[in-house]
């Protein structure tokens, strides 16, 4: 038997199935830890950057279904549909971003109670959140938002968490650490509100790219005072970015391509595409092209572009009447290639682009039935907790 160099064996790894690779971890101890590591890890996602590879999870309210983008095809298919236990304990989905092939889930009962996760499509594998502190006004808050990212420096995954001050015109900031399983607080962030945060479309007022979250928001009650509020993940410092001003009525929409933040007006007919370039601390706006939707697509609801390929072409998701159009544009031609279409059972939905990834969360912890049985046991635990805190404490007045 030959024996190969291991930095051999690892580029040779890093090209199969991740399927594969995940059965070479019960070959012994050494590929085990190996196959684990940070540097496996990074090598394999860039190895699928380069190669184009992509997946698709399509969100709604209780569903999610994922599609494989096969580079070497052109194809988008390999549909799956998740088998999520959130229908039969009447709890709804949230998803807030992904990183690294791992989504932040919040999942809400009808009685309002929230319980947040982080997920790996990929391996199933997930990890249940502590709640972050209720902040200063714990109740009638106009918003709430999550991002996740990741400090490379740390070797880190990082969740923030922002919801409104009980001081007017302030935000509350938590910082939480996937390797202290805590939250901290960090300085409070002057915005009046975050900007459409009532949409449907959750992911066209977040996203989190460049190492950073960005959000919608407002400074005041004009228009003129929208901007992007921008959280580094490295240092952990806000920022923003006024939006150019536009004389239209419609809302602007944030999306990420390559490794830039874009965003364009959501108009169904004509519209622009516009791309965040930072060169340290100068920022600018560049039109990377108009697109002619009614002229190429005919009659659509809406439309978001997902992924930039390394031949120029975008991948864009069109929302007509009950149908997902996955289509390949090329923007230099103006030409269009279609590669699937997928009947949804709403009109509306969110699509977020992943790459497939093996990152553990070190729980040994799988998506099921189990998991929410004991997540529920445990919220019932906390409330009763919490009960008998209340009790003393009264008794404690009353003496």
């Amino acid at each position: 038997m030959v024996n190969l160099p291991w930095d051999i064996l690892l580029d040779i790894l890093v090209r199969l199935p991740l399927k594969s690779i995940s059965r070479f971890r019960c070959v012994n101890h050494f590929w085990n830890n190996e196959l684990k590591h940070t540097k496996f890890l990074r090598a394999q996602r860039r190895f699928s950057s380069e190669m184009d590879k992509f997946n698709l999870m399509l969100h709604g309210h209780v569903d999610i279904d994922t599609f494989c983008y096969d580079p070497s095809l052109f194809t988008c298919e390999e549909y799956s549909h998740v088998e999520y236990p959130v229908k039969s304990l009447g709890m709804g989905i949230e998803v807030f971003g992904c990183c690294y092939g791992l989504f932040l889930l919040r999942h809400v009962s009808k009685f309002h109670e929230c319980v947040l996760m982080l997920w790996n499509p990929t391996t199933n594998e997930c990890k249940r959140l502590p709640n972050p502190q209720a902040g200063t006004k714990a109740e009638g808050r106009e918003y709430e938002e999550y991002g996740l990212g990741y400090s490379a420096r740390i070797k880190d995954f990082k969740v923030v968490h922002l919801t409104e001050a009980l001081q007017e015109g302030m935000c509350e900031v938590q910082v939480y650490s996937l390797k202290s399983n805590s939250w901290r607080r960090v300085d409070n962030v002057e915005i009046e509100d975050l900007y459409w945060h009532g949409m449907l479309h959750a992911d066209a007022v977040r996203q989190t790219v460049g190492g950073a979250a960005h959000w919608l928001a407002y400074v005041e009650a004009t228009l003129e005072g929208q901007l992007i509020l921008r959280f580094e993940f490295e240092t952990e410092e806000f920022d923003g970015t006024l939006l150019p001003h536009f004389n239209s009525d419609l809302p602007p929409i944030l999306c990420a391509l390559g490794n830039s933040l874009c965003y364009f007006i959501d108009d169904s007919e004509v519209t622009s595409l516009w791309e965040l370039k930072i060169n340290g601390e100068e920022k600018s706006w560049t039109k990377l092209f108009t697109i002619e939707l009614t002229t190429l697509f005919g009659s659509i609801n809406s439309f978001m572009p997902l992924k930039s390929l390394r031949n120029g072409k975008i991948v864009l998701g069109l929302n007509s009447d009950k149908y997902l159009h996955i289509v390949l544009y090329d923007p230099k031609h103006d030409t269009v290639e279609a590669l699937t279409v997928y009947e949804t059972k709403v009109s509306t939905h969110c699509i977020s682009v992943f790459e497939e990834s093996l990152q553990s969360l070190d729980t040994g912890t799988y998506l099921g039935k189990l998991l929410w049985e004991a997540s529920q046991e445990e919220d019932e635990n906390d409330k009763n907790e919490e009960h008998d805190d209340d009790d003393d404490d009264g008794d404690g007045e009353e003496e």
